[in-house]
């Protein structure tokens, strides 16, 4: 308790400060009534001290040697009832209590002891109490301060446990970690939705949520593992994640109430929601954003570059994930494609979603489409290096260059995805000018004649079972060579023979004919790519 927090309770609350002002942020360790002179042989650093100067109080030059005293051994401050023994401080107080900033307040004499004392005693018991819970709950402070957002309150329990700190869903997927993290037997990623390195995390995570319901936490603790105490994260009386916090002193949360850690994952449930509404707002801002370019793209010119991005990863792909009423998937995913994006300096992005996939719209004003299609080769590799977990692929449309083409480019960058995974399926990023032949293929798609040309040659093959296509599609793949296309496929030379002159009947064509072999050929890869 401070001077100025005293100056707020019981009859105190009556006080005034005549000097020292500048000195009411002093902290109060203790009260004493003070009706004797011999002041040194009691006072202790922190004391505020009560009196009406009773035994002095026609000795002024002994009350300055008591004031004098008091600032000596650090004392909080002084409280003087004025009007029953003395009627005014000496002028000689006044100017040594202002010039070591040492409080002196006076009360009217008909305020009391009682008044005074009883409510300050009051609180600084609370107070003490307050320490001993600090003490024995090192995750106090987490409890009682404010947070912006979800990863700062991490980010901090994680500096006052100096260990690990993470989220993850009910199935193990990681879903927000700490920015200091070392494997702790655990997990080894930080990866977005990675899973626990832990063999049998699975059985471990079932047992852990009736667990942590039914006690509030839970201590999870195997041989060659870092101690960690689990605390459920729960809405509207629902448990959907678990918080992992990891510690090495054993004794660090014994004497730590259940309540508590309650208050901690309250908290953090509180933040992780919050956080999630956040990210829901960002994808609604995205989606105006972006209409409201399309709507002046007539503007952009040779200096500016407007661009549609298409992501790929196991980890992107929302039907890996459950739908969940508090676990928005999908805008954790967004969160980060943003730490990707973001790194495109002069740039304004916005992220959007159609059909099941990701994408970015990219408006620069000062990159050209080589030098934002270099940068993205940079982006890709670093973030691919740091962790093979959320291994990851971007396709890059050609420049948007009217708001009619926008749609048409989201379909060219989805084929370019589709294109670059399975003919450089070793490569990082794909773009639409660097498809060799496939890009003419990718422009006929769209074209009707070609479709129904394609069409009108395989159809007698799309009618059969898939066996036949496949055996063509890999006998032109070999070029024809009966040997390699049987070995490929697993199955007998006879039998491939035996396909391969059904096909013919079936189309009505020569397979030893180069130009029908052409033909087929272009159909196939028209086909995949439709």
């Amino acid at each position: 308790m401070k001077i100025q927090d005293a100056l707020l309770i019981g009859g105190l609350a009556r006080g005034k400060v005549i000097a020292g002002e500048k000195g009411i942020s002093r902290d109060i360790t203790a009260i004493e009534v003070m009706e004797v002179p011999e002041v040194m042989s009691w006072v202790t650093p922190g004391v505020l001290v009560v009196t009406t100067f009773y035994s002095i109080k026609d000795l002024p030059n002994r009350q300055v040697e008591i004031v004098q005293a008091l600032i000596h051994q650090k004392a909080a401050g002084i409280v003087i009832k004025l009007g029953r023994f003395i009627t005014s401080i000496p002028i000689e107080i006044i100017h040594l209590a202002d010039q070591h900033n040492f409080p002196i307040v006076t009360i009217p004499k008909d305020v009391t002891y009682i008044s005074v004392l009883t409510p300050l005693y009051e609180k600084l018991y609370l107070e003490k109490q307050q320490k001993t819970v600090e003490l024995q709950h090192p995750l106090y402070e987490i409890e009682q301060s404010s947070f912006s957002s979800l990863p700062e309150a991490l980010n901090r329990i994680a500096e006052i446990v100096n260990s690990p700190v993470y989220i993850e869903d009910l199935d193990g997927r990681l879903l927000y970690a700490a920015a200091l993290f070392h494997a702790d037997g655990w997990r080894r990623s930080t990866s977005l939705f990675s899973k626990p390195y832990y063999s049998d995390y699975i059985k471990e995570v079932t047992k852990w949520e009736n667990d942590v319901l039914t006690n509030k936490y839970a201590v999870f603790y195997k041989t060659g593992l870092r101690r960690k105490i689990l605390l459920p994260l729960i809405w509207k009386n629902s448990l959907f994640a678990i918080l992992h916090i990891s510690y090495t002193d054993k004794e660090l949360f014994q004497g730590v109430s259940p309540n508590h850690l309650n208050n901690v994952a309250n908290k953090l449930s509180q933040l992780f929601i919050s956080d999630q509404l956040y990210l829901q707002k960002n994808r609604q801002d995205d989606s105006e954003a972006i209409e409201q370019f399309l709507l002046h793209l007539d503007d952009i010119n040779a200096t500016k570059t407007a661009i549609i991005v298409n992501f790929y990863g196991n980890w992107l792909k929302l039907t890996n994930y459950p739908k969940h009423q508090v676990i928005d998937y999908s805008s954790l995913i967004r969160k980060e494609l943003y730490g990707l994006v973001n790194q495109l300096t002069t740039c304004e992005n916005f992220i959007f979603e159609k059909y099941n996939k990701f994408y970015l719209f990219l408006y620069c004003k000062e990159k050209t489409y080589g030098q934002i299609v270099a940068q993205w080769n940079e982006i890709i590799e670093r973030f691919n290096g740091e962790d093979s977990w959320n291994f990851t692929r971007v396709a890059i449309s050609p420049s948007i260059k009217t708001p009619t083409s926008f749609e048409e480019h989201v379909h060219t960058v989805t084929k370019t995805m589709e294109i670059g995974l399975k003919i450089k399926p070793e490569h990082t990023v794909y773009t639409h000018d660097k498809l060799g032949i496939y890009e003419i293929l990718l422009q006929l798609t769209s074209d009707l004649f070609a479709r129904r040309y394609t069409q009108n040659v395989l159809f007698p093959l799309l009618q059969e079972d898939n066996d036949l296509m496949e055996t063509l599609q890999m006998y032109l793949n070999e070029n024809g060579n009966v040997s390699k296309a049987s070995e490929k496929l697993f199955i007998h030379r006879r039998t491939l023979n035996y396909r391969i002159q059904k096909i013919e009947q079936l189309l009505n064509m020569d397979l030893n004919d180069a130009d029908n072999r052409f033909i087929l050929k272009f159909c196939l890869m028209i086909k995949d790519l439709i």
